[in-house]
């Protein structure tokens, strides 16, 4: 037997796809916060005592994390426009990839005043992107009325 026919006793397609975007974009959250503490403890280090090579390192690898987390996010985002889903997604998704690029070539070439500045609307724009993820995407349980 091939199991129930479409739709009755398995989440919708597009459900699915909305629920692991909200997931990833948790995930990229907890790495961006992560990407800031590891930022913060860096920048005290050449402020209070010798340069932290560790934290240096830990900051540089993270910021990898958190383009390919976004990374993630923006295919995700894909399949849910072409399953039908919003589009605002894969355009936040998108601009989240670009600025955490960017964050990370700022970070590279030492222009440390807008490396901060775009890493603090960075991590704002991944906090709104994850609240909106999980207040305006479809969920199986949404109120049919």
């Amino acid at each position: 037997m091939r199991g129930p026919p479409a739709g009755v006793g398995r989440r919708p397609r597009l459900a699915i796809v909305a629920q692991q975007l909200k997931i990833w974009s948790t995930v990229l959250l907890a790495v961006a916060i992560g990407q800031a503490g590891l930022g913060s403890g860096f920048g005290a280090s050449l402020i209070a005592r010798d340069k932290s090579e560790l934290l240096e390192k830990l900051h540089s690898f993270n910021a990898i994390l958190v383009i390919v987390v976004a990374a993630v996010c923006v295919v995700l985002a894909a399949v849910h426009l072409r399953r039908g889903g919003a589009r605002w997604p894969l355009l936040f998704a998108a601009s989240l990839t670009l600025g955490a690029i960017l964050q990370m070539v700022l970070g590279e070439v030492r222009v440390v005043g807008l490396h901060l500045f775009v890493g603090v609307l960075l991590l704002c724009a991944v906090t709104t992107f994850c609240s909106y993820a999980w207040r305006h995407l479809p969920s199986d349980s949404a109120v049919v009325g």
